[in-house]
């Protein structure tokens, strides 16, 4: 008993330090502009940071821009943090843009888990985004099968962990098959350096996302994206025409699971700065839900 309580409360000591973060979380500021330039939010995915997505997307996003690009809990410079949750991770992002009067952002952009977290971040109705990109989201969202397959995702995604501090170098060989050594290294790394509960907290929350209520008006300002091997778009063909009608659906032949931003960078980057200077001839956007902020 004596241990079990011991673990509760060093839970809720994580839990509690997780809430307060919203002061000391590491967000990233790229580019020269202050807050009069068009500003950009980059949620990274799962074993990804900051750091590496200036290398796969703003520095190929070209000038005139402001990034804001959070390390999310056990991950980059936050890697000692644990990830407790996507709806806390989203409530830390939304603290900290606040205490600096960010409200409007040009182009909202999350891959993977990011695009989980930024579907929680589209909640807070002071928040104006005038365009969203989201690849390789999940679309799972309870029921069953979502727990089932969050269940055998969290058991394999442990196994592939404990094999990673094992033997990362066959981690580093398998990966950099997909997207390059050099981002097949990093990834490895984070994932060697992750608790197994954060492990299995993200698999939780990939397996029942909370798919936020969005306005006709609004869906049309979003893009899904996926390339034709994520075994994440059979689902996503389904739900976006029917929960999201008029949103963009974006396939990519021939490539997997967020893997053209590795390889693929200097294009990607050109079509995430075409859509801002296509945002920037809208109309003063409306929240998600469709009320005007």
């Amino acid at each position: 008993m004596l241990a079990s309580n011991c673990q509760l409360t060093s839970r809720a000591q994580r839990r509690a330090r997780h809430s307060n973060r919203g002061d000391t979380m590491k967000m990233h500021i790229y580019g020269p502009c202050g807050q009069d330039c068009p500003t950009v939010l980059i949620i990274h995915p799962m074993l990804s940071s900051a750091s590496s997505m200036k290398a796969a997307l703003c520095d190929h996003m070209g000038s005139g821009l402001r990034f804001l690009v959070p390390d999310l809990s056990a991950h980059g410079d936050e890697a000692g943090v644990p990830y407790v949750s996507a709806a806390a991770e989203a409530a830390t992002i939304h603290e900290w843009l606040a205490s600096h009067d960010v409200r409007r952002l040009s182009l909202g952009f999350g891959a993977s888990l990011g695009g989980v977290i930024l579907f929680e971040l589209l909640r807070f109705p002071d928040l104006l985004f005038d365009r969203l990109f989201i690849e390789g989201v999940s679309f799972y969202s309870g029921g069953p099968v979502a727990r089932v397959g969050g269940s055998i995702l969290s058991r394999v995604m442990v196994a592939k962990h404990r094999k990673a501090v094992r033997d990362p170098e066959a981690g580093v060989r398998k990966l950099a098959r997909l997207y390059g050594e050099q981002a097949a290294r990093s990834m490895v790394a984070s994932f060697a350096a992750m608790s197994e509960e954060s492990i299995r907290a993200i698999a939780r929350d990939c397996s029942h996302v909370r798919l936020p209520p969005l306005s006709p008006t609004f869906a049309r300002r979003c893009t899904f994206a996926y390339g034709e091997k994520d075994s994440d778009l059979r689902l996503a063909r389904r739900t976006v025409p029917r929960l999201y009608p008029g949103a963009e659906l974006v396939v990519w032949p021939g490539w997997g699971h967020c893997e053209r931003m590795s390889r693929d960078s200097v294009a990607y980057g050109a079509m995430l700065r075409r859509l801002v200077e296509e945002s920037r001839k809208l109309p003063l956007p409306r929240g998600a839900s469709g009320a005007r902020g």
